[in-house]
């Protein structure tokens, strides 16, 4: 090897070394202009080793989201007090949405909703959301503030839903009035006794 040569890593090393070099790509330039030759030099891998593994960018980057997701999933314990609750969760989804993660969803979903994969991507992005606000709304039931009836997965479902719609539509995750409103108008009388 010469000093004109970088080493090549190898299994879950090059793994790892791709999925950040992807996330740090998408941070810099966005989905747009993100390229799988890029990935490959930041990596110090060869762009055959990604298209090996993945068959486009799409596949690449929702799985080094994934990768990293599985890393760092959010840690969520109910206080009881559901409205806090539900609010907080949804301000970590506005964070989220609001780095690499966010410009990654905004990319590849167009690109994989058409496909074979469209499913198992809104599985990705839906699954973690759904078990924590079910948590909450456990909570509440247990606290008599949340209707049982309401512990549903497409209600569970609900707020972060309305996030990620607000998000793709307007290319900005919801600000702080909007993520009020959700809450107030939709959510909480939905699932409370005297929103009914």
């Amino acid at each position: 090897m010469t000093e004109s040569t970088p080493s090549r890593r190898r299994g879950d090393d090059l793994e790892h070394a791709i999925f950040e070099a992807t996330l740090e790509e998408l941070a810099e330039v966005g989905y747009a202009n993100l390229r799988m030759e890029s990935i490959a030099a930041r990596a110090r891998a060869g762009k055959a080793s990604l298209y090996k593994r993945w068959p486009s960018r799409a596949h690449l980057v929702r799985a080094a989201v994934r990768h990293r997701g599985a890393t760092s999933e959010m840690l969520f314990e109910p206080t009881g007090a559901v409205r806090a609750d539900l609010e907080r969760v949804m301000h970590r989804i506005a964070e989220v949405q609001a780095g690499p993660d966010g410009e990654a969803v905004r990319g590849y979903v167009g690109e994989l909703t058409a496909s074979s994969d469209g499913e198992e991507l809104r599985d990705d992005i839906e699954r973690p959301r759904v078990r924590i606000v079910t948590a909450i709304f456990e909570a509440g039931i247990k606290a008599g503030a949340v209707r049982p009836e309401a512990l549903t997965p497409r209600i569970a479902n609900l707020a972060p839903s309305l996030m990620t719609h607000y998000f793709l539509t307007r290319g900005e995750p919801a600000p702080p009035e909007v993520i009020d409103e959700i809450l107030d108008l939709v959510v909480m009388p939905l699932i409370t006794e005297t929103g009914r």
